[in-house]
């Protein structure tokens, strides 16, 4: 068995990795590397050209498979980390494209904006499993921060291996299953390619219903404000998203998404019912100007839901700030932002710039309302014991958390540069 670590070894983004058994490739995500465009939750990511990307290092260089024979390409879950180069670089290879219904909903509009076709069929996975080639695919549902995200395990004649994606154990969310370990104890893992995002951090990530507990208490603690209320979280967070709804109806308001990314997540999950609570959305610019001058004139009746979580430029919430709307925030107006900043210099500077405007304008603001979706250091100790895997392979980190992850293994016994594999994008290592 050969591995390829295409992206995701040297940052947080572009994920992407390959496995090689008797000639055979089989692509594990395909990301986008978002900090390096700076690309908003409503950016047209169409507009910039595939050797743009290439040049700025935002897509994998997939040049190590050129000449491979690749059957087929898993995706782990939605986020444009996982998916985002899927439209530009899935079509050099004449395979089928595989994952659950959600998140392939998703890559199916993004590859409807394509100016040409992508001709890779995709095909739904869910409680079976798939044979291409050498390899058998099959998926374990796992809580994370969008639907149906999953652990990908590949059974082949080598051992298998079990692609976590990005994840946390969660026993507590309402629209996701947790992750069946009796599932995983039947498997014989000759490798594991695992998230290491929050591996350094101690302890276990709490539960999203703490992140439920803490919108809610906000909310109610605010709920007499005559003032406007405006809340901000991941376009992909629909769990949050939905409590943020159902809080707003429980303090009177009437909930309105705007912004074109979170209706078009919120819009899917509502269409494939994951979600039971259609609300009105506004994804359109033009019809934004009306919806929130009638806002504007009536605050107290209404809780906005809208992008700009991360203060990108032209997300809504940093265009309400910059008076670009019918709608100007004033003294005693209220934004929840229910995220987190992702931890890069470009997205702090954002930030700053967004929250001292707000500041500037008297806005009361409410920060950190949110959990992460990201495993920390005892849940990985969990997973690796259940597993126990021959051989371990970190990943979707910057080198220090490879690293953070490569001392969990070795205190779980593992030997550092034998079983606990660290490589960099580009490199491949032989198993």
């Amino acid at each position: 068995m050969k591995v390829y670590s295409l992206g995701g070894y040297e940052e947080v983004g572009k994920n992407m990795t390959a496995i090689e058994v008797d000639g055979s490739v089989l692509i594990l995500d395909m990301g986008i590397r978002l900090d390096r465009i700076m690309i908003g939750e409503d950016t047209n990511l169409q507009n910039i050209t595939t050797k743009e990307l290439s040049r700025i290092g935002a897509i994998p260089d997939i040049t190590p498979l050129r000449r491979k024979k690749v059957v087929g390409i898993v995706v782990s879950h939605g986020h444009l980390d996982h998916i985002g180069a899927i439209p530009r670089l899935a079509k050099r290879f004449k395979c089928p494209i595989i994952g659950r219904p959600y998140p392939l909903k998703l890559l199916a509009s993004m590859l409807k904006e394509e100016p040409t076709a992508v001709p890779n069929p995709l095909f739904e996975l869910f409680e079976t499993s798939i044979t291409i080639g050498p390899f058998e695919i099959s998926m374990v549902p796992v809580t994370h921060s969008i639907p149906q995200s999953s652990f990908v395990i590949v059974q082949t004649k080598e051992g298998d291996v079990v692609f976590t994606g990005d994840y946390k154990l969660d026993e507590h969310q309402e629209l996701q299953k947790p992750l069946s370990f009796s599932k995983l104890k039947r498997l014989d893992v000759k490798l594991l390619i695992t998230d290491t995002t929050n591996v350094a951090i101690e302890g276990m990530t709490p539960s999203e219903r703490v992140a439920k507990t803490m919108v809610g208490d906000y909310l109610r603690m605010i709920e007499d404000s005559p003032h406007a209320i405006v809340s901000t979280t991941f376009s992909s967070q629909i769990e949050r998203i939905h409590t943020i709804i159902e809080e707003a109806e429980r303090i009177n308001r009437k909930p309105v998404l705007i912004g074109k990314s979170m209706c078009k997540y919120y819009g899917l999950a509502v269409d494939m019912g994951i979600v039971d609570k259609p609300v009105q959305m506004i994804r359109k610019r033009d019809a934004m100007s009306g919806a929130l001058k009638d806002i504007h004139q009536h605050k107290k009746d209404f809780l906005v839901i809208t992008t700009g979580s991360q203060g990108e430029r032209d997300a809504v919430l940093s265009r309400l700030t910059d008076g670009k709307f019918p709608f100007s925030f004033e003294r005693g107006d209220n934004v929840l932002f229910s995220s987190s900043i992702i931890p890069n210099p470009m997205n702090r500077a954002a930030r700053y710039r967004l929250d001292t405007k707000l500041k500037m304008q008297q806005v009361n603001v409410a920060k950190d309302l949110h959990v992460s979706g990201h495993a920390s250091r005892e849940e990985h100790r969990k997973v690796i014991r259940t597993l126990s895997p021959a051989y371990v392979l970190p990943c979707h980190g910057c080198p220090d958390m490879l690293i953070s992850m490569a001392e969990l293994c070795s205190e779980e016994g593992y030997e550092i540069g034998r079983q606990v594999i660290i490589n960099r994008n580009g490199q491949s290592a032989t198993i």
